[in-house]
């Protein structure tokens, strides 16, 4: 019975958490969730990101394509999948998380099997489904895990895009060195997008429902599992009842508008790890099989350095400083890859690692930060949906929608005239990131002051750790509010 599990916040602050308890149900959530959300996403990854793998092979000879038809494809994959993740959230939250999520897998895996007919059309419709997945898993793991478990676990979550690529990267080694009738990016696009409707047809009857109806868990257990999310999350209630106001409200705070140029500014660097690290590396000379193999270690690397400030982050309870340096990061591989001249094969190589393990971190840690501001699930969503994924409440939607936007930028800057050193292309990228870095500072020295400011005025020196969830409920209209930096 739902009702059996309804808390009033009076009752949550009441209630005294058991540690064992409480570490004892994230286990069991990680054991049942994380493997399928991980596998999930991974051939999202690998199924909207192997155009670049494709590429290295006989694409564009064997579909005509010339000019900057190739990036034209590129954009119509972007613009579905930014443009979906708002309507994607919605869709999500009205209908549930474990019923959408692998309807949306799916979808995108027929697409990706039928990749080589009408490639701008498939491709419309893939990126469409992708988008609606996106910031639909976000919204479904803060469900599950409290504000200081949920940086790491989106980490893990997001690192498979990492290592899709350097799956992808060992798949197209193998696959180009096959003799066959069929053009090896062909049998690629098959075999990745037949792996996806497997997971998907998996996924249906093994994704849990919300944390009150799970079957894994013992009475006691699930009574945990609901009051934690509860006593230590801005966030009312899990699966709180849809509220249409609250849904929209994120839209008349200005700090939406920040977070979203934020997003923009990260995902142009992200798109461009995703989808042009063969190109990049291609700059070198190596024949194709060779740069399809090259990607895998920058994609490794990526991945380890992703968890190490995802643990770092969780650890020390800051988000800022670690969205700071994944931007710098990669600015530094840009800047490095455009003043370099082609010969110089160890340091280019070296840039774009870099470049890789910068851009997969702000996801994660950026959609934590703003979750972890946002008073109420509704509003999550609608940010959850707009980004490309999070400041994981009003930032997430229409924030994932911004972060998500970034690939239209990098599918129109890595342009074939620009081939092979796009010294123009990662200007505009290292820009891009600069501007990033000066928002997320600036936008951490507003809330310190902030809180600073209501400590000064209540006699007390608190954090947001240090609010019960009754006032983080009403959000920053309580002057017992505080920003989680």
């Amino acid at each position: 019975d739902r009702r059996e599990y309804d808390y009033t916040p009076e009752e949550v602050d009441a209630y005294e958490l058991d540690p064992e308890l409480s570490k004892s149900v994230c286990r069991a959530y990680d054991r049942r969730i994380m493997p399928v959300v991980f596998c999930m996403y991974l051939f999202s990854a690998l199924d909207r990101g192997n155009l670049g793998n494709a590429k290295t092979d006989t694409l564009e000879q064997d579909l005509h394509l010339v000019g900057n038809q190739y990036n034209n494809v590129l954009t119509v994959l972007s613009l579905m999948f930014a443009t979906m993740a708002i309507p994607g959230g919605y869709v999500t939250k009205r209908f549930g998380p474990p019923r959408m999520l692998p309807i949306y897998m799916l979808g995108w895996g027929a697409m990706a099997m039928i990749n080589y007919g009408g490639i701008v059309a498939v491709r419309f419709f893939l990126g469409s489904f992708e988008g609606f997945f996106g910031p639909s898993v976000p919204i479904y793991l803060s469900s599950y895990y409290t504000r200081g478990e949920l940086a790491k676990r989106l980490a893990i979550w997001y690192s498979s895009t990492a290592i899709s690529g350097a799956f992808s990267g060992l798949l197209s080694y193998g696959i180009f060195q096959v003799k066959s009738s069929m053009s090896g990016w062909r049998i690629l696009f098959l075999l990745e997008g037949g792996l996806t409707i497997l997971v998907a047809s998996i996924a249906m009857f093994i994704l849990p429902s919300y944390p009150q109806y799970v079957k894994f868990l013992t009475p006691k257990q699930k009574e945990v599992a609901v009051l934690t999310p509860s006593t230590e999350d801005a966030s009312k209630r899990v699966d709180a009842p849809f509220n249409a106001r609250e849904f929209f409200a994120p839209a008349k705070e200005w700090k939406f508008y920040v977070f979203a140029i934020f997003a923009l500014c990260y995902g142009t660097a992200q798109s461009t790890a995703t989808t042009f690290l063969p190109q990049l590396i291609g700059r070198f000379g190596f024949s194709k099989v060779k740069t399809n193999l090259y990607t895998v270690a920058p994609n490794v690397a990526a991945a380890l350095y992703l968890y190490l400030l995802a643990f770092l982050s969780d650890k020390c309870r800051q988000r800022t400083p670690f969205l700071a340096l994944a931007l710098c990061t990669t600015m530094i591989g840009s800047i490095l890859l455009a003043a370099l001249p082609l010969s110089a094969v160890g340091p280019g190589y070296f840039a774009c690692f870099l470049i890789q393990c910068g851009a997969f971190v702000p996801t994660s840690l950026f959609h934590s930060w703003h979750n972890n501001n946002d008073p109420s699930e509704n509003g999550r969503a609608f940010r959850t949906i707009t980004f490309r994924p999070q400041l994981i409440t009003v930032p997430s939607g229409f924030l994932t929608f911004s972060a998500n936007a970034g690939s239209l930028i990098s599918s129109n800057i890595f342009l074939d005239s620009w081939a092979p050193k796009y010294t123009k292309a990662l200007i505009i990228s290292s820009c891009l990131q600069v501007l990033g870095i000066t928002i997320v500072l600036s936008m951490r020295t507003y809330m310190t002051l902030d809180n600073r400011k209501r400590n000064k005025q209540q006699g007390v020196n608190w954090t947001s750790r240090n609010v019960s969830t009754a006032v983080l409920a009403e959000g920053p209209k309580n002057p017992s509010f505080r920003h989680f930096l």
